[in-house]
């Protein structure tokens, strides 16, 4: 089961990768067309797009140019596929509503993952994909009978991170308005605490990458770093892994 729910997701990346590239080309998503080479912009045959096995096949790069193809095409693929494998609900698939709440949830992967990607290429979150988390994050509440009390944790987390907004550092906001509705959702998807360990999570490790980056040079002092991404890796830990975490600590 999980080695199809894998397959499934790798698939699902290769779609997030195409979706990326088409909102950041200003291209349609839904409108289709056949698939074509980045750099030559020849059209590109089935094998060409086997999620993650053409990029192994063809050693990274172009069969029509053999130009390189960015790593980050087979790491989101691989990503996704061990995103959708990972055990991910409270409830058996056959119990009732559980296949809603997977398909759910799976959705809600693959818009956070098409968030990371888009963050870290254009220093944005789009609000097409902000506000629909939000309401998938609300429709999982209500299928799998939280209560309406989830809303004080999703609340606080978007006014906590919408202050941090406010802040300024010579000029430049500190963090985007995305992030405040990408807060808003996870308080809600997770509740409390868990949000704060994702939130723990988010800063520990952007603090981290952006330490390294400075190091290498990467990076100046004050140059932005967009920080959805981060908040994303807090949410998936805190989701599968933020009991351990709360009861490792307290």
């Amino acid at each position: 089961m999980n080695l199809v729910l894998f397959l499934l997701g790798l698939a699902v990346g290769s779609f997030i990768n195409m979706a990326v590239w088409r909102v950041e080309h200003k291209q349609s998503i839904l409108k289709k067309q056949r698939s074509f080479c980045d750099f030559c912009k020849k059209p590109l045959r089935f094998y060409d797009n086997i999620p993650l096995l053409s990029f192994l096949v063809y050693r990274g790069k172009s069969r029509c140019c053999g130009k390189k193809l960015p790593i980050y095409y087979p790491v989101v693929e691989m990503f996704t596929g061990i995103l959708f494998a990972l055990k991910s609900l409270p409830n058996p698939l056959f119990e009732e509503r559980g296949g809603i709440v997977l398909l759910v949830l799976w959705s809600i992967w693959a818009l956070l993952v098409f968030e990371a990607m888009f963050d870290i290429r254009k220093m944005m979150i789009p609000d097409a994909t902000a506000i629909p988390l939000i309401v998938l994050a609300e429709l999982r509440r209500r299928l799998l009978g939280l209560p309406v009390s989830e809303w004080w944790s999703a609340l606080g987390a978007g006014l906590f991170i919408w202050i941090l907004t406010k802040i300024k550092i010579k000029g430049r906001q500190a963090m985007g308005e995305g992030d405040a509705l990408l807060a808003v959702f996870m308080g809600l998807f997770l509740g409390f605490p868990k949000n704060i360990v994702a939130f723990y999570v988010a800063f520990i490790s952007g603090a981290v990458i952006g330490l390294i980056l400075i190091a290498k040079r990467k990076k100046k002092q004050l140059s932005p770093i967009p920080f959805g991404p981060f908040l994303i890796f807090g949410t998936i830990i805190a989701y599968f892994w933020g009991e351990k975490i709360i009861n490792l600590f307290f």
